[in-house]
Formats: C-alpha cells, sequence, structure tokens
C-alpha cells in the first residue's frame, strides 16, 4: 500500500515537472512548481507512515495498555507530518508570492510567456 504512495508522489512531481519545462505561460509554470510542491507533502507523509501504529498523544491508553506500553511499543512518528505542516504553510506563502510577480509581470510587460517578456527587457 505504501510503494502507492510513492508512485504517486514520482508521478505527481514529474507532472509538475513537465508543467514548469514546456509551458509557455507563467501561471502554468506556478502551478507546476505546486504540484511539485504537493508531491513532496505526499513523499513525507508517506515516509512518517508505521502500519499498525499509534497517534503519539493520546488523552487516555486503549483498553489493555499502558502509558509505558504505547511509549515503548509501535508509535507513529510525528516529527515529518509536523514538518510536513510547516512546509505546506511556507509553500502557500510562497505561491502567493510568485502569484504576485506573475500579476506584476502581466501588468508590465502584457504577456505572460517568458520568452516574450525575456524579448522585451533587451
Amino acid at each position: 500500500m505504501i510503494v502507492v504512495n510513492y508512485l504517486a508522489s514520482a508521478a505527481l512531481f514529474c507532472v509538475g515537472l513537465y508543467a514548469v519545462l514546456s509551458r509557455r505561460n507563467l501561471i502554468k509554470i506556478v502551478m507546476g512548481l505546486s504540484l511539485m510542491e504537493a508531491s513532496t507533502y505526499l513523499l513525507m507523509v508517506s515516509l512518517a507512515y508505521r502500519a499498525g501504529s499509534t497517534a503519539p498523544v493520546l488523552l487516555s491508553p486503549p483498553q489493555g495498555m499502558s502509558p509505558d506500553q504505547l511509549a515503548a511499543g509501535n508509535v507513529a512518528d510525528p516529527v515529518l507530518q509536523n514538518f510536513c505542516l510547516t512546509a505546506i504553510v511556507i509553500g502557500v506563502a510562497l505561491s502567493a508570492v510568485f502569484l504576485t510577480v506573475v500579476v506584476r509581470i502581466a501588468q508590465h510587460y502584457r504577456s505572460l510567456d517568458p520568452a516574450r517578456i525575456r524579448a522585451m527587457r533587451g
């Protein structure tokens, strides 16, 4: 099951890379970068997965288990999940900045084609 997540992450990254390399529109390039970011989030969450594990923070232990057994048992790693949430917040802010720059470029050059913008620059 976890192999499917790795393959989906690789496929999503390839689709984003294709969008970045083949599109002639700055908005589509930013969307491709966002897809590449999303693939890394999926990969990080997949790396943190452990089969049969429990949550690292519980209000009360499940029936028949003590807190000591939970601490020494199969507990999911929350560090990658927390890192992923932080990366999502940073990625949203970065996408907003990218799109703001694209809007300013479109207002100034009246085009979203990177080749035309380079040609106009001189």
